[in-house]
């Protein structure tokens, strides 16, 4: 994503001193962006002090699977929305409680690639954001039921979590939030480091525009 950024700075900016300059930022930050190491220390910022509400010490009400969209085609939710949603399902059997699948069309397509009883499972399909789910959530349950436990990567914690504060929920993470954290510490380059490291800065920039417009 920063090289993108500079490729556009490149083509805007006019001296070719800048435009030297941009190519060299851009290839160091690419360079950076593609070493394992780089966003598994990160992206350590988003669950660094995950242990203080892990559910080691309550019981939770409901297990909350934010969705992560569908593909192109509407038909089929993505992967990442897939894997939320078995853990998630894991979760509810190990604590006998009730799912909630929220995140528009990926919150309709994902209890139907599990067998569920109705009864097991409520679907937010209004929500498009983090902060929509944490709005609309109190339409689907009341607060004080209990707490609700986050089926999501431990990348998307803090803002999941803040955003659900800010409606004055209760939040826990599972006690095994650890075994879901990449920690690649290699300082070969990969693309896989790309997209990880593209996806903090996506949270990263999440964050500090929810609390800019007083969302967290």
């Amino acid at each position: 994503m920063p090289s993108i950024w500079i490729i556009i700075l490149y083509l805007l900016v006019k001296s070719n001193y800048l435009k030297k300059f941009l190519i060299y930022l851009g290839f160091i930050l690419l360079l950076i962006s593609s070493l394992p190491i780089v966003p598994t220390c990160l992206e350590k910022f988003f669950h660094s002090d995950s242990y203080r509400i892990s559910n080691h010490l309550k019981r939770p009400a409901y297990v909350l699977v934010p969705g992560a969209g569908a593909t192109a085609d509407a038909h089929f939710p993505t992967t990442k929305s897939l894997q939320r949603a078995l853990y998630g399902k894991k979760l509810s059997e190990q604590f006998s409680i009730p799912l909630i699948f929220s995140g528009g069309l990926a919150a309709d397509l994902l209890p139907k690639y599990f067998v569920l009883e109705h009864s097991n499972f409520l679907t937010d399909v209004v929500s498009e954001t983090t902060y929509d789910m944490a709005k609309n959530l109190k339409k689907l349950i009341n607060i004080h039921d209990g707490p609700l436990l986050l089926a999501t990567d431990p990348i998307h914690h803090k803002r999941t979590i803040l955003a659900l504060k800010k409606q004055n929920f209760d939040i826990l993470i599972p006690d095994n939030y650890k075994t879901n954290i990449n920690s690649n510490y290699s300082i070969i380059p990969s693309v896989h480091s790309i997209h990880h490291f593209n996806d903090i800065i996506y949270e990263v920039l999440g964050i500090i525009w929810y609390y800019f417009t007083g969302k967290i």
